[in-house]
């Protein structure tokens, strides 16, 4: 960026502060991830493209990166630390190496997933699956982190409090936690054979 010409560098410093990010709370984002099994991340990929395709005028479909995170995360991720610099004038900590984490962990959920809904290794491929969702949990709440700060508001108190919508997709996911912890007890008891 030192070697840009300073029409290419205003350029980039006047679009760096258009940029707008979707806040979350900390406490928000943990509740909605890990109380709707995950789905919220979905969510939180979709509300971030969204936004920034609002704020710069750009022609991406914030649902199709949502869906396809795998493939966007390190971009998403690189445009954190861009804001974060021009609003700071220093450059954080690399967030790079959690994108990676993310796609191979969201790989292997993937992999895990598919292999215990065909019934191969259950219920250890379900609970390895299961195992996963901390790991990406933690990628994405380091990164919302680093949004929030970006978006001058560190806390994220602007989106702190749970909607009835959100309420709602908790209540599911309590639905969905309750019937996998008994689908896992059930196969290793092994009362479904008993039946």
């Amino acid at each position: 960026m030192e070697n840009m010409p300073d029409d290419t560098m205003n350029k980039i410093e006047e679009e760096s502060n258009e940029i707008e990010f979707y806040i979350v709370s900390p406490q928000k984002f943990l509740i909605l991830f890990i109380g709707t099994f995950g789905l919220y991340g979905l969510f939180w990929f979709y509300q971030h493209w969204s936004l920034y395709k609002k704020s710069v005028n750009g022609s991406m479909w914030p649902i199709m990166r949502a869906l396809f995170s795998i493939f966007f995360v390190h971009a998403l991720f690189s445009l954190f630390e861009m804001k974060y610099t021009f609003k700071t004038a220093e450059k954080p900590k690399s967030i790079n190496y959690l994108a990676t984490i993310y796609v191979v962990f969201a790989i292997a959920c993937q992999i895990a997933s598919k292999l215990s809904d065909s019934g191969y290794g259950n219920p250890f491929t379900l609970v390895f699956s299961l195992l996963l969702m901390p790991i990406s949990c933690w990628v994405l709440y380091q990164a919302q982190s680093l949004a929030n700060y970006s978006g001058y508001d560190v806390q994220g108190e602007s989106n702190s409090q749970l909607t009835t919508l959100n309420y709602f997709f908790l209540v599911l996911g309590a639905i969905f936690w309750l019937l996998t912890i008994v689908g896992i007890v059930v196969t290793v008891l092994g009362i479904e054979s008993k039946i």
